[in-house]
């Protein structure tokens, strides 16, 4: 379609052709012909011609006055639209004209992976691996060949859960083995919501984590991975919170028994719950428990808070035997213990790059 910038009824673009020698080589060619108004146009030679190629954000690739344009296409996105722009200039006239023409057809391959969540994030920390590798047609051929665009292409994942991607968390993925933290990001409050509502209603939560990579304006959905997050059943919840139990109870007895030891400990858990929203119990047990030396019985009650990975936990007593409660004060002190992990044999030091990231809870464990 021609038109004429200025005295289009003059001077205009009768012809415009793009030609490609290579996906990189662009050659284009116009004809001008001017119309004196009277009998048929004629054929006439501008005096400057100018060429501007624009991509499908519309940002200039390329201006020159030459119809011979390079073109770095393995920068470009996956057969994207260019549209080639001419004007010619004649005397005190103008007339200009365009035409598109598409990129190579390109694909990305990708190596991906999603652990979530990872260690004791509450639905907030994880990690994310992820290389790609972009291919595109060869030039006349049906085969592929890798490319390396001058400049690092845009990564990011989209995590969402079920259908619902008006609630969804967008994480940038700055190199191949990324951890993340969703609360930094917009929209983790209903995400996090969203998750505790499914595993409420249906006992289980589909995430999703769609892998983007941005070749051009639009990008381009590369991978997705799915993690089902659901419910313990009651029997396997009390069995993790009674192991919880035992094991605090050992922490405790480490600290107030005497230096004989003891022989032989009991516990007994009154009453327990689990917050799944923050992944941790709240239970209230007694520690009976009896000297090696004297055979002597103490017993203690107390209430325990911790995470379901044994992380983060307090024991506060609430009463105890006048024995318990000498030992308790004079070792102790305070109403609060706080534990050491309870499962130490899941416990992943984070490389110092990462340290900064531990949530700010954990200070008081190394106090």
């Amino acid at each position: 379609m021609a038109s004429a910038c200025d005295n289009a009824d003059e001077f205009y673009v009768e012809s415009l052709d793009v030609f490609l020698s290579s996906w990189d080589s662009v050659r284009v060619e116009a004809t001008f012909m001017s119309n004196p108004g009277l009998g048929a146009g004629t054929r006439v030679f501008p005096d400057v011609v100018t060429y501007t190629i624009f991509n499908s954000s519309y940002d200039t690739l390329f201006v020159g006055d030459s119809g011979a344009i390079q073109i770095s296409d393995k920068d470009l996105g996956d057969q994207e639209k260019l549209l080639i722009e001419v004007c010619g200039f004649f005397g005190k006239r103008s007339a200009c004209d365009q035409k598109t023409y598409t990129t190579s057809p390109k694909r990305v391959q990708a190596e991906y992976s999603v652990e979530f969540p990872a260690d004791s994030s509450a639905y907030n920390r994880g990690r994310v691996r992820a290389s790609v590798t972009i291919e595109r047609q060869r030039f006349g051929e049906e085969v592929w060949e890798q490319i390396r665009p001058s400049s690092r292409k845009e990564l990011f994942v989209i995590a969402y859960v079920g259908e619902n991607k008006s609630a969804s968390v967008r994480i940038p993925i700055g190199r191949s083995n990324n951890r993340f933290v969703l609360s930094r990001y917009a929209g983790y409050r209903d995400f996090r919501y969203n998750i505790q509502s499914a595993i409420m209603d249906a006992d289980s939560a589909a995430i999703q984590f769609d892998l983007y990579v941005r070749l051009s304006r639009n990008p381009t959905l590369v991978a997705t991975e799915q993690i089902v997050l659901r419910n313990k059943t009651e029997r396997e919840r009390m069995s993790e919170v009674s192991l919880l139990v035992e094991r605090t109870g050992s922490q405790i007895l480490k600290s107030v028994s005497g230096i004989f030891g003891v022989r032989r400990a009991y516990v007994f858990i009154n009453k327990w719950s689990y917050e799944s929203l923050d992944r941790a119990y709240k239970a209230e047990f007694e520690l009976h428990w009896q000297d090696s030396f004297r055979g002597e019985w103490s017993d203690m009650t107390g209430e325990l808070h911790v995470r379901s990975d044994g992380t983060l936990g307090t024991f506060s007593m609430i009463r105890a035997s006048e024995r318990a409660e000498r030992r308790w004060n004079s070792r102790v002190g305070g109403k609060t213990f706080d534990l050491d992990p309870l499962f130490p044999e899941l416990v992943i030091d984070p490389p110092e790059e990462e340290l900064q990231d531990t949530d700010p809870d954990s200070e008081r464990r190394h106090q």
